[in-house]
């Protein structure tokens, strides 16, 4: 069996196991964007359309972080609880080809939310915003760039608590202290400095260079930057699973 085949046989799996979980984190995913698109706007007085477009663009991308760096984590962390990833890694299969399905899973469910964050603000704001073709590879590569970090996580945690706990904590620095909801310029300088090593910077950036005419953005180095920060995190997230099993 070819890695190209075990990847689909694996993501139809990982698909079917999690059915039924599909429709609740898509309900979870809008009443969040509900509420940071709507709720931000308000402690926001008279917001301009450049500031509201910036909102939206924002709150799209967190729907990428929190799938690689949420559900990702705490879907392997339950996985290693419930013995699901010793099952996996005992069959002759590649490890790479394991892991890919799982984030190709986790950017599946991500685009409910998307899509309804840009429909919804669109309405709310009165928005109009125009879709670049390199808006797909924005999508693979945020999610891909974030998705190391999440795997290391649930790999070399011992409890699926503490995943659950970190993964809520960097969840919360992406809202208030990165350049995703909020423009860089209002952030404190050291904040600011940070920014730059963070891969939501350049998902957020690269998303609004796709759908935004906002000046500022910088698409080719977001691109550039996330395929390196992806590469890092396949080899970080190959590494953890090969030491797992």
């Amino acid at each position: 069996m070819n890695a190209l085949r075990q990847y689909r046989d694996l993501t139809s799996i990982q698909l079917r196991s999690m059915r039924d979980e599909v429709p609740m984190i898509a309900v979870i995913q809008i009443v969040l964007a509900i509420g940071l698109v709507a709720g931000m706007g308000y402690l926001i007085p008279n917001i301009t359309s450049t500031s509201a477009a910036f909102l939206v663009t924002g709150t799209a991308t967190q729907s990428f972080v929190t799938m690689g760096l949420t559900m990702l984590p705490q879907l392997l962390a339950q996985s290693k609880a419930e013995g699901r990833i010793e099952y996996f890694l005992t069959m002759p299969i590649s490890r790479e080809a394991y892991l890919l399905s799982l984030v190709t899973v986790v950017a599946i469910t991500a685009l409910p939310g998307v899509a309804f964050t840009l429909a919804f603000g669109a309405w709310h704001y009165g928005l109009s915003f125009q879709f670049d073709p390199a808006f797909a590879a924005v999508m693979v590569l945020s999610v891909l760039s974030l998705a190391g970090v999440g795997v290391a996580m649930a790999i070399f945690s011992p409890h699926q608590q503490l995943v659950n706990a970190i993964t809520q904590m960097i969840i919360f620095y992406v809202l208030f202290f990165s350049p995703v909801l909020l423009p860089a310029a209002q952030l404190p300088g050291f904040l600011q400095q940070t920014a730059w090593f963070a891969p939501p910077t350049y998902a957020a950036d690269a998303v609004r260079a796709t759908l935004t005419d906002l000046p500022g953005t910088n698409l080719g180095r977001d691109l550039v930057v996330m395929a390196g920060f992806s590469l890092a995190s396949i080899a970080l997230s190959a590494f953890a699973i090969r030491r797992r099993g």
